[in-house]
């Protein structure tokens, strides 16, 4: 498959929105205005999902293959680091952090309401269930309106009711958070045309103007403190039959208004090559910046006199030092390799195991 420069630009803006969230935290913080109810690294995620969507509907392979090499990536430098943090930890603390291993069995975190001990290998889990998803239920199928829609229904209704049983972790690690964006990768992938065109610009600037509106005014409804949603301060709405639902299409709408916008953005931009490198490192960066932004914050910010120049200095030392790592570590580790070995081993077994059961 060609490399397709805005899907480099969606990985790259992707980890640092992300990254930026998980330094800045401060819900009140302008970063994070500008998106509520969700916090802005969120949206983040919904990039990454996005483009899931846009290169599933773009494969041209049917076979469970597909997922398997998927899986091996993201399974085997999430494995490979949750054993380094546990030898870690068993020295220090006395503790493996076994919430860290859960997501990798078949991704059953996500019933659980709260994040494992290194918060971002939720994702892990949810990754699995949208790959199975796409195998069962879309796997050579176009992605039509209707489909957007149904799941647009779908998942405003699931969140909704999560939500209202209290249940906020699992209502935002489960597949119906992200399904609708997930569809709207599928549903756009064939849209190739990259020249500016007048609406495309007023798009843009409508958009940047929505944005300046809703982080100033809107503020005043929304509680400062909740995770992993912002609620409202309406105590009295909250309570009635119409709040949830209503408060669960508000989310949907900021995932795909602000996704799609992106993404109106990016795909008209050229191709770089320092984009191209963050985005190829966007996995392992994921996966380890957590740990590593608790283990430096207090020597990082300890160096800065006024907070905001040491969270700048955090977010640039974790953005750019977690890319280097992963750059140095894809270089002597052949996942391709990985991919066809494992694959030929799973294979041996499962003939292995029928030709037992035929015997």
């Amino acid at each position: 498959m060609q490399r397709q420069g805005f899907i480099d630009w969606m990985k790259a803006l992707g980890m640092l929105l992300i990254v930026i969230g998980h330094i800045v935290g401060d819900p009140n913080n302008l970063f994070n205005l500008i998106s509520q109810p969700i916090y802005t690294k969120q949206l983040g995620v919904c990039l990454f999902i996005f483009i899931m969507g846009w290169n599933l509907a773009n494969t041209r392979q049917t076979d469970f293959r597909v997922v398997f090499n998927r899986l091996v990536p993201i399974y085997f430098y999430g494995l490979l680091f949750t054993l380094v943090l546990s030898f870690i930890f068993i020295f220090t603390k006395g503790d493996i952090n076994e919430s860290n291993y859960v997501p990798f069995f078949f991704g059953l975190n996500v019933l659980f309401n709260s994040f494992p001990a290194n918060p971002t290998t939720w994702y892990i889990g949810t990754y699995l269930h949208i790959l199975l998803f796409w195998f069962f239920c879309l796997r050579g199928k176009s992605i039509t309106k209707k489909i957007v829609m149904q799941g647009f229904v779908v998942e405003c209704v699931t969140r909704a009711v999560l939500l209202a049983m209290n249940q906020d972790f699992i209502a935002y690690m489960i597949l119906p958070n992200w399904l609708t964006v997930f569809l709207l990768g599928g549903y756009l992938w064939d849209k190739k045309d990259t020249q500016w065109q007048p609406k495309a610009i007023a798009i843009i600037v409508l958009w940047v103007l929505i944005l300046a509106i809703w982080a100033s005014p809107w503020n005043v409804f929304f509680n400062s403190g909740t995770l992993p949603f912002r609620g409202l301060t309406l105590a009295d709405e909250a309570s009635s039959v119409w709040f949830t639902p209503a408060y669960s299409l508000l989310i949907s709408i900021v995932y795909l208004v602000n996704t799609w916008a992106l993404f109106e953005l990016l795909r008209r931009l050229p191709k770089l090559q320092w984009v191209e490198f963050f985005a190829r490192n966007s996995l392992i960066t994921f996966i380890i910046h957590m740990p590593l932004i608790y283990g430096l914050m207090r020597v990082v910010y300890a160096q800065f006199e006024h907070a905001w120049m040491g969270r700048l200095a955090l977010i640039m030392i974790i953005f750019v030092g977690c890319a280097l790592v992963s750059e140095l570590l894809q270089r002597y580790i052949n996942i391709k390799y990985l991919q066809e070995k494992s694959w030929q081993i799973s294979s041996n077994v499962l003939a292995h195991l029928r030709l037992s059961k035929d015997l």
